[in-house]
């Protein structure tokens, strides 16, 4: 007889954009659970995108280039070809990835990060980038609207000169909130992951005042410190964290969690 597999029985919502959730769907049906995919953000292009092709004219004159997400490096490549800008003059440019999601859809645009700090976060991008110095150096940062000023401020702190233009902005999906009071109110649900705080929050502000009722029971799964920092904020605290930050790494510690 088959051996049983770790994730059986179990039944996992996963708050990712709906474009993003398959690989981590993936994983999890890999290991044997099941999953329902209601996105709690959206990603949507910014009010405008003068400030980004303005910054992207002079693309030669940055000396560093930082992408935080996947999302950042869509919107950057598409604005790249939107322009008609040749894509050769990154590799002038020392690119910065935050973790290796972000390095592969570099490479899946034929450009090699030069720098994937080993802490996954804005925190890890600035210890390494003050590490060599940046003193003097021009950096191009497309973000999130809704983005920390942790980058933005170190690194000019530090002597840098940092352009940081909005590339995307995260913002509620219209039809998630009903959906997620049916699916958390069947009590099918097992565990909620969240990829990133802006998942929970959205998913908090849904619920509104049926957050507490409605959470109760189910385990709550958190991709990283920022992650876990929003939930507990909100009065919450998440039941498990992989020691590193990666969609890969939580559904290890999913693994590891109910094989204990």
């Amino acid at each position: 007889m088959a051996a049983k597999l770790p994730l059986m029985g179990k039944h996992f919502l996963v708050t990712r954009p709906q474009a993003q959730a398959a690989d981590f769907v993936s994983l999890i049906e890999q290991q044997g659970g099941a999953t329902t995919c209601i996105p709690t953000i959206e990603i949507v292009p910014p009010e405008s995108w003068g400030a980004l092709d303005f910054a992207m004219r002079d693309l030669d004159e940055f000396d560093i280039v930082i992408l935080t997400s996947v999302n950042g490096v869509s919107a950057f490549f598409e604005r790249l070809l939107e322009n008609n800008q040749y894509i050769g003059i990154l590799t002038q440019i020392q690119v910065v990835a935050v973790g290796p999601k972000t390095a592969k859809a570099l490479a899946d645009n034929h450009i090699k990060a030069n720098l994937i700090p080993d802490d996954h976060r804005a925190e890890g991008i600035v210890a390494a980038l003050l590490e060599q110095g940046v003193e003097g150096k021009r950096i191009l940062y497309p973000r999130a609207e809704i983005a920390r000023s942790l980058i933005t401020d170190s690194l000019t702190a530090a002597g840098a000169e940092v352009v940081a233009p909005v590339a995307y902005r995260t913002i509620m999906p219209a039809d998630s909130s009903a959906q997620l009071h049916r699916a958390l109110g069947s009590g099918d649900i097992d565990a909620i992951c969240f990829s990133s705080a802006s998942t929970f929050n959205n998913l908090i502000s849904m619920l509104a005042d049926d957050k507490h009722q409605l959470l109760q029971g189910h385990k709550l799964f958190s991709i990283g410190p920022e992650t876990s920092a929003a939930l507990t904020k909100a009065g919450f605290s998440a039941d498990l964290e992989p020691e590193s930050w990666t969609l890969d790494a939580l559904v290890t510690a999913m693994v590891d969690y109910y094989s204990e």
